[in-house]
């Protein structure tokens, strides 16, 4: 990613800090606040001689008086900088000295502005369960701010303990503008989370095999979604031809597509429109939902076009693609790497061409490619004083690159994930669209057996049978969940 020239202002910045090496360099404090000292360690000598401030931000914010206040930050692993550090090498797997000096000065500057304390409480993943579900309860919560897995963050805010973020962020924030900063998430009718944004890096796509798809004369399948006629019929119709016995013994040796079916299942729903449990009502009888295993049955049982699916061996379908025993997989990013490095290892490479492709579009689906929601998010707990305050600090707190994203986003992990780069940016496409569905995370249903089973494994029912014997119990699931 290309960075501006502000990257050789902040490298000037590391330089100068390090002509005191291991010396404390204070930064000039506010009317009411004494910021802890900031130490730069281990940096070459050749430095001015003028000790350096934190670079100016542009004031989206006034300044206000916090009072001393500590922001608690409840979380379950530690956490790099925060009121506590005065060095960058406090932090024991600090790797770039550039970014690390920008962050431990943001904090000093936040500290400055507002007379505040930043501080991480790592709680464990147990402890802060509790705490959430106790201590926010009670109305006296343990943390002003709390790291949430959406597996226990989404009961919280679903009986009432998060705070909708729109309601007490400024009009001006990022999260309701720009959103360089934080990322927010719309989830049970209102926002109560965001994470620090960064590169949509999390999305799900078809792989494909682009050797296969030159030898039968296929249009490229990123064409036909450049033009909007990437769908479910025509990737049906590449699947089929896809289909083949290669040897003439009558056993198919090639499919048009195999992969594993919880990526699958989430790309045709999301492609369609539609979501399983994707609030407190079970969507699992909705149409677009239906439509999407009315297709998957006519891949496994009318076209035969997709691979039969192996329950004793999960790798046998996640790998077959590299293996060259189907056309399209179920991909991400890290699976294509693994594969490609895995080849590297053995002092090759992936004897064919591949590419991906967003899932195509279902009939009741638009074109937009989505993905299921990912990763950890924040919220802020009913019950905390001054909320929007807090959530301002927090804000000021995360944007350490001031708006340059270049210093928080690497893509040279991801790029190399892939081929081309048009495949990169169809898999950044991918990501940035997000939909939350909890049907593979609930305890007490499982739609491998409920669905998937006994219309793609045993075959011993229709579609329209197999959900109505699966809804209710995705209904129980559900209503465990929300505590309903």
């Amino acid at each position: 990613m290309k960075r501006t020239d502000k990257r050789l202002l902040v490298l000037l910045l590391v330089l100068s800090m390090a002509a005191l090496t291991a010396c404390s360099i204070p930064v000039a404090p506010p009317q009411k606040a004494t910021p802890t000292p900031v130490q730069v360690e281990n940096e070459p000598t050749k430095a001015p001689t003028q000790a350096p401030t934190a670079t100016p931000v542009p004031e989206r914010y006034p300044a206000f008086d916090f009072g001393g206040r500590t922001i608690k930050v409840g979380i379950w692993w530690d956490h790099y900088y925060t009121s506590k550090h005065t060095s960058i090498n406090d932090d024991p797997g600090m790797s770039n000295s550039e970014t690390a000096t920008m962050k431990l000065l943001n904090v000093r500057r936040v500290e400055g502005k507002y007379n505040c304390k930043i501080d991480y409480v790592n709680l464990g993943w147990d402890p802060i369960i509790a705490s959430i579900n106790t201590s926010i309860a009670a109305g006296n919560p343990e943390c002003d701010i709390y790291l949430t897995d959406l597996q226990f963050g989404i009961p919280a805010a679903a009986n009432g303990l998060a705070q909708d973020l729109k309601k007490i962020a400024p009009k001006n924030s990022d999260m309701l503008n720009e959103q360089v900063v934080l990322k927010p998430l719309e989830a049970l009718g209102a926002t109560y989370f965001v994470q620090e944004q960064g590169l949509p890096q999390s999305g799900i796509f078809l792989g494909y095999n682009a050797t296969m798809i030159n030898e039968l004369g296929l249009e490229d399948p990123r064409s036909l979604f450049n033009k909007g006629q990437w769908t479910w019929d025509k990737f049906a119709e590449y699947a089929k031809a896809g289909t083949r016995d290669t040897d003439n013994d009558g056993t198919t040796d090639i499919y048009g597509y195999g992969g594993v079916f919880t990526d699958f299942i989430n790309g045709l729903v999301m492609s369609n429109g539609g979501g399983i449990a994707s609030s407190e009502t079970e969507g699992l009888s909705s149409k677009e939902v239906i439509e999407a295993f009315e297709f998957i049955n006519r891949l496994y049982n009318v076209d035969l076009s997709a691979r039969p699916w192996n329950w004793d061996d999960w790798n046998d379908n996640l790998l077959a693609w590299s293996d060259a025993k189907v056309m399209f997989y179920t991909s991400q990013a890290w699976l294509n790497k693994q594969e490609i490095d895995a080849a590297t290892n053995e002092g090759g490479s992936l004897p064919f061409d591949f590419h991906v492709v967003p899932y195509p579009t279902g009939p009741s689906g638009d074109e937009t490619p989505t993905s299921p929601v990912s990763g950890n998010w924040y919220f802020v707990p009913v019950g905390v004083k001054e909320p929007e305050k807090v959530l301002q600090i927090f804000e000021e707190y995360m944007n350490w690159h001031n708006g340059e994203t270049g210093y928080r986003d690497d893509a040279s992990w991801f790029e190399s994930c892939f081929l081309t780069e048009e495949d990169v940016e169809l898999a950044f496409e991918c990501g940035r669209t997000l939909k939350l569905d909890l049907w593979n995370s609930l305890s007490g249903f499982d739609l491998g057996e409920t669905v998937w089973d006994p219309i793609v494994v045993d075959k011993t029912a229709t579609v329209a049978q197999a959900v109505e014997a699966a809804k209710p119990i995705l209904q129980d699931a559900l209503n465990n969940f929300f505590k309903r």
